[in-house]
């Protein structure tokens, strides 16, 4: 569907409750039951909290998870309260102050020395993309309602091919996996010498999972028609797990890389 189809899967999911659903509303045949106990709906938001590290979106539950949120509400009564029951907090902030984003992103921009993309929002910013794309419509809005001018590779509403939805099209369909094994590969753990910050640390310290960087930067596998070679930038060996700490020392020295051995 995500290949041939003209409706973006996640569409469908929230649309539908899941695309079993769906299909039986097309009057297409389904390979397993639609109906989905909420021991299902926790353990998909637990699944993708795994890939993640950390608690998912509603967005991004529809978008990548195995069952969209529209189930979830019907198995729980709310989004938050599902999240409680899979044994996370509830995301309790949705309309925050305008100056408050804008202040976020010029502070990240600094740290990071370049305007952030949208997955360095998500690794290091107070908060995710989505309340600059229900403010402003878009991420690269948002980086120019913030005086600063857009940069890098597009994605969501401001990429080419976009159908709906707001996965990682920057770094490609492959990210979350090739994320995961880099992260198993490094034993969960900063990769920088002498330093002990584990998941667990860097959950306490910073709220969020540890950061998995680009050893050779993206834009070196774009093309000249702005089209981004996943496989060969999200191949194993051009990851390194990283604390937000050295992962910012990183990006502001690359190319350069620091040695590690």
């Amino acid at each position: 569907m995500k290949k041939h189809g003209e409706v973006y899967p996640a569409t469908v999911k929230r649309q539908f409750g899941s695309w079993n659903t769906g299909l039986d509303a097309a009057r297409l045949s389904t390979t397993k039951s639609t109906k989905v106990t909420p021991q299902e709906v926790i353990t998909a938001i637990q699944a993708l909290a795994d890939d993640l590290g950390r608690p998912p979106t509603a967005y991004e539950m529809d978008d990548l998870g195995e069952h969209a949120t529209k189930v979830a509400q019907q198995r729980f009564g709310s989004w938050n309260a599902a999240l409680q029951e899979a044994g996370f907090d509830p995301h309790k902030r949705r309309n925050i102050p305008e100056e408050e984003l804008l202040k976020e992103l010029t502070q990240l921009c600094d740290d990071l020395g370049h305007v952030p993309s949208t997955v360095e929002m998500r690794e290091h910013g107070e908060n995710t993309i989505y309340p600059y794309i229900r403010r402003y419509g878009s991420w690269k809005q948002a980086v120019e309602a913030a005086g600063m001018e857009y940069r890098g590779y597009p994605s969501g509403p401001d990429h080419p091919t976009w159908k709906g939805g707001y996965g990682d099209i920057s770094y490609g369909p492959n990210w979350y996996k090739q994320r995961k094994r880099a992260l198993e590969r490094d034993g969960f753990e900063c990769q920088m010498p002498d330093c002990s910050i584990d998941r667990e640390t860097h959950r306490e310290l910073w709220d969020r999972d540890l950061n998995v960087h680009h050893i050779t930067p993206l834009d070196t596998f774009i093309d000249a028609d702005g089209v981004l070679d996943y496989e060969r930038s999200n191949r194993l060996e051009n990851l390194v797990t990283l604390c937000r700490r050295h992962h910012m020392l990183w990006e502001q020295f690359a190319p350069l890389q620091p040695d590690i051995r």
